[in-house]
């Protein structure tokens, strides 16, 4: 059965619904037409030119990504400009971009909900521990203590991050753990009121790691990429049972060209 790209959007607004993203945010369908035939998909966390070659090299047909192709406005659009060398050969090859970012981070079985499993933790849940999952942040907790040390290097190896920032208490035995991907660092108050040892995050900016030390709280900075990498792979599966159980035949692959835009020395 042929499968278009408004079909998948449809399939991608049920696991993370449109309605869920921040204001501020731009998600949903950026390039494309929702009657384009799709047979080949592709995900990634962010669309750059290495991953634009990818997918015409191996006729893409639609990419989900994570972080908005289009995200400030486009006053113009040039071709030699730094959008255009992007945008410009998507368009010449027919391919469809499709991304969802803050409504993938709060869903159910979204972003933090794929790091917190990715970390290995047990009893996950929200922060302020209600049903729905529709929000920033997770806690959950590991099956042995640690010291903070200990479990940094778990989180880097774990991530296959290429290093780990730790700002706040680095004193502490570390049980349960809150959780959020990218830059997380504003949930560091609800997370320590939630008993949280420990939040891990992408990143985390100067003023936010002193306020770290001040609330006594130890915040773990294992990479913007590393942290959100896990929800894209693990949406393949998700994305590919539903279209199973629909009888499209579609061949979903991972970017194997993106990668972090930091190189650490």
């Amino acid at each position: 059965m042929d499968c278009t790209v408004g079909k998948i959007a449809q399939i991608i607004e049920k696991i993370a619904p449109l309605d869920q993203a921040e204001e501020w945010d731009n998600v949903g369908l950026m390039l494309g037409r929702m009657d384009m035939p799709v047979k080949r998909l592709m995900t990634t966390v962010d669309i750059t030119s290495l991953v634009v070659k990818e997918a015409i090299d191996n006729r893409i047909d639609m990419i989900i990504s994570h972080h908005p192709l289009i995200f400030k406005p486009l006053y113009s659009l040039r071709e030699d400009s730094a959008a255009g060398r992007i945008i410009y050969p998507l368009i010449e090859n027919g391919i469809a971009v499709y991304c969802a970012h803050t409504n993938l981070d709060k869903a159910v079985g979204g972003t933090d909900d794929a790091l917190a499993e990715s970390l290995e933790l047990k009893a996950i849940r929200r922060l302020d521990d209600t049903t729905s999952g529709s929000s920033f942040g997770r806690i959950g907790i590991l099956e042995q203590p640690m010291d903070i040390i200990q479990f940094a290097e778990k989180v880097c190896k774990l991530l296959k991050a290429q290093r780990i920032d730790i700002a706040g208490k680095r004193e502490k035995q570390v049980k349960t753990v809150a959780v959020a991907g990218g830059a997380g660092a504003g949930i560091m108050k609800k997370a320590l009121t939630s008993g949280a040892d420990v939040l891990v995050t992408g990143e985390i900016k100067h003023h936010e790691a002193i306020e770290a030390e001040l609330l006594g709280v130890p915040v773990l900075a294992a990479g913007h990429f590393f942290t959100e990498l896990p929800v894209m792979v693990r949406l393949i599966d998700r994305l590919q049972m539903m279209l199973d159980s629909l009888q499209y035949n579609i061949d979903i692959t991972l970017s194997k060209l993106q990668k972090s835009p930091y190189v650490s020395i």
